[in-house]
């Protein structure tokens, strides 16, 4: 038992760190504790609620957690939030803009990341079925887990540490694979600056196709010089 079960609440409000972790009787964290800067609560079968009250929190850990339903939106202070493996959790708040680090994996029900969360640097959101998107305001994020995201199609620019087991966009356990990424990346990023636009303007224009068709020109060329090469090898042999 955790000492939120063993004393009375009068003797914890100067705590400013609390960790509660595996108890199977807690159910709740007392709302007089506003002095908690850190929290780690995971593992507690039948924890249902985090009181808005614990305002000064920076450190929030309520892993594994069944019947945790909710953040609450009054957590402001929180720069690290892990909340991974709550199935009943279905969002996280918008309200939460100092978050660097996020861990939301194994949450089913969770279907979008706020927009709003942009100083996260890193975010896991493995397994999140639902998620179908990562918000193109996230400028900082440099580690991303979206492992198991079937419905993911965006990769943010500035990501150097992506981890995407069971993406169905890439091939899996092939020595090519990183050249596949690679090449998914410049593809996006074809799309998303319009360069393919671009590229259908140049090909329409007549210098481009001087370029390539004008017998004089580099393509008229190769053309002249392949059916010259064509008709050689068509050419009957002289009679001896």
């Amino acid at each position: 038992m955790c000492i939120i079960c063993t004393n009375p609440v009068e003797s914890l409000l100067d705590l400013t760190y609390l960790d509660c972790s595996r108890c199977p009787d807690l159910v709740a964290i007392p709302p007089e504790l506003i002095n908690i800067a850190t929290l780690r609560c995971l593992r507690c079968p039948l924890l249902t609620i985090i009181p808005p009250t614990l305002v000064r929190l920076t450190g929030l850990n309520c892993s594994k957690c069944p019947l945790l339903a909710s953040i609450p939106d009054t957590l402001v202070r929180v720069a690290e939030l892990y909340c991974n493996d709550c199935p009943l959790l279905a969002s996280v708040p918008s309200t939460l803009t100092r978050l660097a680090r996020l861990d939301c994996s194994g949450c089913p029900r969770l279907a979008t990341i706020p927009d709003t969360l942009v100083r996260l640097t890193h975010l896991d959101c493995s397994g999140c079925l639902s998620v179908s998107s990562i918000p193109d305001t996230f400028d900082r994020l440099i580690d991303l887990d979206c492992a198991q995201c079937r419905l993911f199609v965006s990769i943010p620019d500035g990501v150097r540490y992506l981890y995407c087991e069971g993406c169905p966009w890439l091939p899996q356990n092939t020595r090519s694979y990183p050249d596949h990424l690679s090449s998914l990346l410049r593809i996006q990023r074809w799309f998303r600056t319009g360069r393919k636009q671009v590229f259908k303007r140049v090909v329409r224009t007549r210098a481009f196709n001087e370029f390539i068709f004008h017998p004089d020109r580099i393509g008229g060329k190769l053309v002249k010089r392949q059916m010259e090469a064509e008709l050689g090898n068509m050419r009957p042999e002289k009679e001896q």
